[in-house]
């Protein structure tokens, strides 16, 4: 396992949220709230009230985030410390192990801040997840996607896809459902998409960088099949 070279700070982490119950008419990802750092070093939480995707989460049953009232415009107090719960302390025997799972270096010598972006802070037992937003001029900058909908677009049978194999990204014009989605292509196949969240930042490295992404590694279920794609922008 190579761990990513080059880790960039984010400008801020983008909270999103997606309905756990398979059965759901609409799972998609929805991004709920963010958070930035002031330049005094103080880190602030807002969930995104009145946007689409907000709404459509309400719709879908979004409730808020345990540690972020929904009632207050902004929280200051506690935020990096409430999302760090969700990540295995630095001290703990296996958090090595866990950097590892990430293709993070250990020791992390980041700033909690890019260690919850660059890990996405996941917990099994919610649908929330969190996903950087980096600076536009910030390169190299290496980072690890899950391909979202690989299950949806291509089925179980990822037979065909092996680490090391080079994927390409590409609009999506005709996607009913949005509009900028992109793709996620294997030897010219869609095998799924960029997560919605992070299409602006992908839409900018693809026009202002070069991009090189490569399969990394699989794993999750036979019927639930996860991808993830290393990609270096440069």
């Amino acid at each position: 396992m190579i761990p990513l070279q080059h880790i960039v700070e984010p400008e801020r982490l983008l909270l999103t949220w997606q309905p756990l119950d398979e059965q759901a008419p609409v799972r998609t990802r929805r991004v709920v709230g963010e958070i930035v750092k002031e330049a005094n070093g103080q880190f602030i939480f807002r969930y995104l009230k009145g946007s689409t995707d907000f709404l459509s989460a309400q719709a879908a049953g979004f409730q808020g985030f345990p540690a972020f009232s929904l009632n207050q415009a902004e929280t200051r107090q506690g935020v990096i410390e409430s999302l760090m719960r969700r990540l295995p302390p630095r001290n703990r025997e296996d958090f090595a192990d866990y950097l590892a799972q990430h293709r993070l270096p250990h020791p992390f010598q980041n700033s909690d801040f890019a260690l919850l972006g660059y890990t996405g802070a996941r917990l099994p037992s919610d649908g929330f997840a969190l996903v950087p937003v980096f600076p536009g001029n910030a390169v190299p900058c290496d980072y690890l996607i899950e391909v979202a909908g690989v299950r949806h677009v291509i089925g179980s049978d990822v037979s065909t896809i092996r680490d090391g194999d080079s994927v390409t990204f590409e609009s999506d014009t005709d996607n009913p459902v949005d509009q900028d989605a992109l793709t996620v292509l294997h030897q010219g196949k869609r095998i799924g998409y960029v997560n919605r969240a992070l299409k602006e930042t992908f839409h900018q490295w693809l026009s202002t960088h070069t991009v090189h992404a490569v399969v990394e590694r699989q794993n999750g279920k036979p019927e639930r099949p996860l991808v993830f794609v290393r990609v270096s922008v440069n």
